[in-house]
């Protein structure tokens, strides 16, 4: 990624263009796994066992 970021800066920026109109057009959702912080211990097991897809969130309300 960096040879072709640094060497092919159209293909970059076309390509961060696409993936911006499919989040806007809600064809592309980000994924993620929320938690309460009462829950920490479950959303550490979810990291430790690499089980999620995505971003793993703790929620304090």
């Amino acid at each position: 990624m960096g040879l072709v970021s640094r060497e092919r800066t159209e293909l970059i920026d076309q390509r961060r263009a696409e993936l911006w109109e499919l989040l806007a057009t809600g064809e592309l959702r980000p994924q993620h796994i929320d938690f309460p912080l009462e829950e920490i211990d479950n959303a550490i097991e979810v990291i430790e066992t690499r089980s999620n897809l995505g971003r793993v969130v703790l929620r304090t309300n």
